[in-house]
């Protein structure tokens, strides 16, 4: 189940991610702060399938606990949210469970053998943008 999963990831390129940004909500300052920023993240899961997603930013560091299919609670840009985790082959797909919330997106993360491309589609508007990371380990 680990691979192609865990490893430590660099930010590569971002399509559209400050529309995104936008459609959560997020005011103008932080949205052009968090589109400059180059993130790393890092997906570790445990013995027992505990998943664990750290990612940092300049100006803070998000870690994100969870179990597949199992509910969860994390915090973003946008809020506190809950959300599910499940996985289908190569891709860790992320669904609100407030799909009515307008706040609501879906990510999907899709990984190969060279990083990862996180697809985040706003639910009620249909916008989409993606952050591209390289594998660095």
């Amino acid at each position: 189940m680990t691979k192609p999963f865990v490893g430590f990831y660099t930010h590569d390129t971002d399509e559209n991610f400050e529309a995104i940004l936008s459609k959560l909500g997020v005011g103008f300052l932080v949205r052009k702060m968090a589109s400059n920023a180059k993130p790393t993240m890092k997906v570790e899961i445990s013995e027992d399938n505990v998943w664990t997603i750290t990612t940092v930013l300049p100006i803070k560091t998000m870690t994100w606990t969870f179990k597949l299919t199992e509910e969860a609670e994390l915090t973003g840009p946008e809020g506190t949210y809950k959300v599910v985790f499940t996985v289908e082959d190569n891709k860790l797909i992320q669904k609100p469970v407030d799909k009515d919330n307008p706040k609501a997106i879906m990510v999907v993360r899709e990984f190969n053998e060279g990083g990862l491309k996180q697809t985040m589609t706003h639910l009620s508007s249909g916008t989409v943008g993606s952050r591209s990371f390289k594998r660095a380990t």
